[in-house]
């Protein structure tokens, strides 16, 4: 689990991302691509930085954003497989 500074910055990367995509005008002549890459990854940042918070009713996982959400059964015995951690890297072993 990421500790409240890495949680407090990936939520202001997020929010600035978020904020700069809003700033684009179209009517300027202002790249699209520029303002939905924007968006995406503030989208991305904010979903995949999550706090896991253990509730009478199972594990609670809260976004960014704070949107909240009970972890299902699959979600579950993966948290428990990896010993309570919520991220994955996968490796790239094609190039090895």
């Amino acid at each position: 689990m990421k500790s409240d500074r890495e949680i407090k910055h990936a939520s202001n990367l997020a929010d600035a991302l978020a904020g700069h995509a809003c700033a684009i005008s179209f009517a300027q002549g202002d790249d699209p691509c520029l303002k939905a890459t924007l968006l995406e990854a503030s989208h991305h940042i904010d979903t995949n930085c999550v706090q896991v918070s253990q509730k009478k009713d199972g594990l609670l996982i809260r976004t960014l954003r704070g949107e909240a959400r009970y972890m299902t059964w699959r979600e579950r015995i993966a948290y428990w497989l990896l010993r309570g951690k919520t991220e994955i890297h996968p490796r790239d072993n094609r190039n090895a």
